[in-house]
């Protein structure tokens, strides 16, 4: 009956041991399960922030090209745009004439 009480006594105690590394190892999950969920809390918050800057900039864009449509649509700035690019167009082309006139008088001395 000793030897069996001593069995039990010791098999008891290797159980204790393992109920603690079990515990212990719990312990250390738990930690590590807390440090994921915190760290993809603040990565959704991160996340959550940029969609807004993201949102807020195309609906800035949006007006901004809404405006811009709604001032061309006026014949007369219409006009003056039309005019104001027509001229800079005149301007380049008339510029390459010039140089071209200049080479073929260098080409012809």
């Amino acid at each position: 009956m000793k030897k069996y009480l001593k069995r039990i006594s010791l098999l008891l105690a290797v159980m204790g041991c393992a109920m603690t590394a079990n515990a212990q190892k719990e312990t250390k999950q738990d930690g590590f399960m807390k440090q994921a969920f915190r760290d993809m809390k603040e990565s959704a918050k991160l996340q959550h922030q940029i969609d807004r800057a993201n949102f807020q900039a195309v609906k800035l864009e949006t007006k901004a090209f809404y405006e811009e449509q709604k001032k061309l649509s006026k014949p007369s700035v219409r006009t003056a745009i039309e005019k104001e690019r027509m001229q800079n167009e005149l301007e380049a082309a008339n510029k390459r004439v010039k140089q071209a006139q200049a080479k073929l008088n260098e080409l012809n001395k």
